[in-house]
């Protein structure tokens, strides 16, 4: 038995679940943040491939094991003080022969899988791996032999609880994470994301699109089908439903959102992994207006390299990156520049061209992945040729009307 890890969390009850935050969210607010974060932490520790125990407290094992899951342990923490209590997690754990074990709260959503399986990674050389949070506190920490003293006279609650572990972790082998942010108040939230996925018949690409965009915190998700014919409703049955087109389609999935931030993303594209926090981190610089993800095509076949790389080109230097790499904004500058034109084509290029009017236009490097359907099914110059007339049409003041006449001659209306 290698890695154990052990989230400390509590059953969300309104009223007794993160009470710094009901003054400002509510008894039921603050407690389903509880839910969703606990959720969220169950679900990197289960990405990372760690063997979960939870620590719970207010519920009862039945509650837990109804709300989590058959796939994890659970014990009640017990009394005591935190110190107290994590001692006695530590200690069960390794005398029932965990080797590196790795303890963290629910409260840092920020704390994503990869993080963890550094933390396992380095507990295979260093005693000590410990995630200091911008509190004062740690989000995480881990062992690999027992250390008591790391929990015996910290002033559990203050701003000094990370300086003094590492203080009492002398002659200890420590590796520090990186600095996060735990949720304590009303404003440590991160911005909820809206993701806006306009759909048409896209039943082979949707479920795969959608179980990306659901590891994001925070995040609600708004499909608006525009009339499909396939299985594709009965993959998000809550989507809404909107004819007239992609950009139609988008618009009004923007009516329906709560989100402060917006992702617009195409139903056969893949997010990389932490894409709420790329989202997130990009447009913090208030300088940026709209970002996009860097583009990559998911299927082999001779050309692709050559497409990425002028995609990828066009897109980072020219400031020109189009729907499949995945359009993101505060929504606040989407209302402000009107949202998607409604023409029938070139609806993203005629948007990004407004937000380069507004403010910064960058593309991240993480990659989301698109389908190469297009390029399989008519060939790389062929699309690749089409691609660059109706640039040069639209350009030129051909109407988006007729572009779409001539556009649509050559592919049905299933495709991209």
């Amino acid at each position: 038995m290698t890695k154990r890890l052990i989230i400390f969390t509590r059953f969300p009850v309104p009223g007794k679940t993160k009470t710094r935050l009901i003054p400002g969210l509510g008894n039921v607010a603050a407690a389903e943040l509880q839910r969703e974060m606990t959720e969220h932490a169950v679900q990197q520790g289960r990405i990372c491939g760690a063997a979960i125990e939870i620590r719970y407290t207010d519920g009862s094992q039945e509650q837990m094991h109804d709300w989590l899951g058959d796939d994890l342990a659970y014990v009640d923490q017990g009394e005591g003080n935190l110190g107290d209590r994590m001692q006695r997690a530590f200690a069960d754990a390794f005398a029932a022969g965990w080797r590196n074990v790795v303890l963290m709260g629910s409260d840092c959503p920020s704390n994503e899988w990869q993080n963890l399986r550094v933390a396992f990674k380095m507990l295979e050389t260093d005693s000590l791996v410990i995630g200091p949070a911008s509190d004062g506190g740690y989000y995480l920490i881990g062992l690999n032999h027992p250390v008591p003293r790391l929990f015996e006279q910290i002033e559990w609650g203050g701003d000094q609880v990370f300086q003094q572990t590492l203080r009492a972790a002398e002659n200890v082998s420590v590796h520090r994470l990186p600095e996060l942010h735990d949720v304590d108040l009303p404003e440590d939230i991160p911005p909820k994301i809206s993701v806006v996925v306009p759909t048409r018949n896209e039943e082979a690409h949707l479920f795969q699109t959608l179980e990306k965009v659901r590891a994001g915190f925070n995040v609600e998700i708004i499909v608006v089908d525009g009339g499909s014919t396939d299985g594709t409703r009965t993959i998000f049955p809550d989507m809404l439903a909107c004819e007239g087109g992609r950009a139609a389609q988008q618009n009004f999935g923007v009516i329906h959102a709560k989100g402060a931030l917006l992702l617009f993303l195409h139903a056969d594209t893949e997010l990389p992994d932490g894409w709420d926090w790329i989202i997130r981190k990009t447009l913090s610089d208030s300088s940026i207006v709209l970002g996009a993800f860097s583009f990559k095509i998911r299927e082999p076949f001779r050309g692709r390299r050559w497409i990425e790389a002028a995609t990828n080109y066009r897109s980072k230097v020219w400031k020109k990156p189009y729907g499949d790499q995945g359009l993101f904004m505060r929504a606040a500058d989407f209302d402000q520049a009107g949202g998607f034109p409604l023409q029938p084509i070139m609806e993203d290029y005629a948007l990004v061209q407004t937000f380069r009017k507004q403010g910064l236009v960058v593309t991240v490097p993480e990659e989301a992945i698109t389908s190469g359907r297009r390029w399989l099914q008519h060939g790389v110059l062929k699309v690749t040729l089409i691609n660059q007339l109706m640039i040069l049409g639209y350009t030129l003041g051909i109407s988006p009307e007729r572009l779409a006449q001539c556009y649509r001659g050559r592919r049905s209306c299933r495709e991209k």
